[in-house]
């Protein structure tokens, strides 16, 4: 039986326009090494570090419908430290904080053709 520990990342503020999809194809993360995307099932999987900075684990990202949330399965483990756990969100590669949320809104202002894009 395979082990997995699933975690949830809140949006906060970003839920109202971030989009697992967009974000990685419009910017090109599936055609990075180690991550795959798989169309289907819109989820993005990659191999990550633990905390130990040694450890690596496979995680499946993906964003359920209609939620203000992503689900980051781990492959392979039953729990996780809360060390784990930090070194494990994925909010960085994404580029989700609530910084980056203002930074697209203003962009979108003074460039509303990238927005309909």
């Amino acid at each position: 039986m395979e082990r997995n520990c699933k975690l949830i990342m809140e949006l906060g503020e970003n839920a109202k326009s971030f989009k697992l999809e967009t974000a990685v194809c419009n910017h090109g993360v599936f055609m990075m090494a180690r991550n795959y995307w798989i169309p289907t099932t819109k989820t993005l999987m990659r191999v990550l570090r633990l905390s130990d900075s040694i450890t690596c684990v496979t995680v499946s990202i993906s964003h359920p419908s209609n939620q203000n949330f992503l689900q980051v399965e781990v492959h392979g483990m039953d729990k996780l430290s809360s060390q784990d756990e930090d070194a494990i969100l994925v909010g960085r590669m994404l580029r989700i904080s609530a910084q980056d949320e203002r930074n697209i809104e203003e962009f979108h202002k003074v460039n509303p053709q990238a927005k309909k894009k």
